[in-house]
């Protein structure tokens, strides 16, 4: 019959006798399965060079920003997940830190405006005072102008430090060691100060445990640290206090210290006061003058010579600052 197939053999462990239908049936689902394994393997090839463009866009953004390079052989999943993973975290990096110096940048142009405008309107004040009042007594001018004078002073003050520690954060300003008599250093700030100190009857005094105490550094820059953190210590010491330079040799190294049995430093700010402009008490720190920027000076001319300055201090009892120097090596 035309609509049937049979296939006997009488010798065979089987009879295959199949239907036309049958056979077609058959013959889709195979055509399907070749289909789907050909379609299968054309998306495959197609993911395979997609991942490949996409972890090679990757590797370019990560080695742009100097992350970690990805390597683009036996590339799998993971990688670009990984590859993902390391490109947003680099990015958050990145927007933190954007966001710290936009919060610096506010912060210090704050605190340079304030700095500024509190001298400036003095100024402003007395020299007005003096123009609009001429029947103002000698006297009286006299005392507007030097007040006036106070301030322009501490004007300038603020604006030199600021040029300094411009350059020193920038690099401009080079550090020139040379062999240098710290003792013979220490005597001469001491003598510097003794007017200041006289006035508040704070007594100076210079410690000495090295048989030698020849350093390598930058004169220059040592003296200003000695001599900010000398001031500092008169500044906010107590009337018939001390000031006390105490230097000691630890081998390669001569620590020095600075010491006073001032008022000392509220825990809460011992962490901030090498800050540009942090003062403990603003008002206290303003009326006996300086730029608030002694202290961050003092710290990175110390770091300028690979070395750090710490403090140490209780609250009315007193502070201790201090650091170290390279010991100058004869050759």
């Amino acid at each position: 019959m035309w609509g049937r197939i049979i296939l006997e053999n009488p010798n065979s462990f089987f009879n295959f006798d199949t239907d036309l239908k049958d056979i077609s049936l058959i013959l889709f689902i195979g055509s399907t399965l070749i289909s789907f394994g050909f379609g299968l393997w054309i998306a495959t090839l197609f993911w395979r060079g997609r991942k490949q463009r996409v972890l090679k866009n990757l590797e370019l953004l990560i080695s742009a920003e100097k992350s970690e390079y990805i390597p683009s052989d036996n590339v799998n999943t993971q990688d670009i997940e990984d590859g993902f993973r390391t490109l947003i975290i680099a990015r958050k990096k990145e927007l933190q830190r954007l966001q710290q110096l936009e919060t610096y940048r506010r912060d210090y142009i704050g605190n340079i405006a304030h700095e500024l405008k509190t001298p400036l309107f003095s100024i402003q004040g007395y020299i007005e005072t003096v123009i609009d009042d001429p029947d103002l007594d000698i006297e009286t001018r006299k005392t507007f102008l030097k007040k006036a004078n106070k301030n322009a002073t501490r004007l300038g003050q603020i604006v030199k430090d600021l040029d300094t520690i411009t350059k020193y954060e920038s690099g401009v300003l080079k550090i020139e060691k040379e062999p240098i008599d710290l003792l013979q250093l220490i005597h001469n700030v001491i003598e510097e100060m003794e007017i200041q100190a006289s006035a508040k009857q704070i007594s100076l005094f210079l410690q000495n445990r090295t048989e030698s105490a020849m350093i390598s550094a930058d004169k220059g820059m040592i003296h200003q640290v000695l001599s900010n953190l000398g001031y500092n210590s008169i500044k906010y010491g107590k009337p018939q206090g001390t000031t006390t330079y105490k230097i000691s040799d630890t081998g390669k190294k001569i620590i020095v210290e600075v010491s006073d049995n001032g008022i000392g430093i509220p825990t809460k700010d011992v962490g901030r006061i090498f800050e540009r402009f942090y003062r403990v008490d603003s008002h206290r720190s303003r009326e006996s003058g300086g730029s608030g920027l002694g202290l961050s000076i003092c710290k990175h001319i110390i770091e300028a010579h690979g070395e750090s300055i710490t403090v140490m201090s209780t609250e009315g009892a007193g502070s201790t600052f201090s650091f170290s120097l390279a010991k100058y090596a004869q050759e």
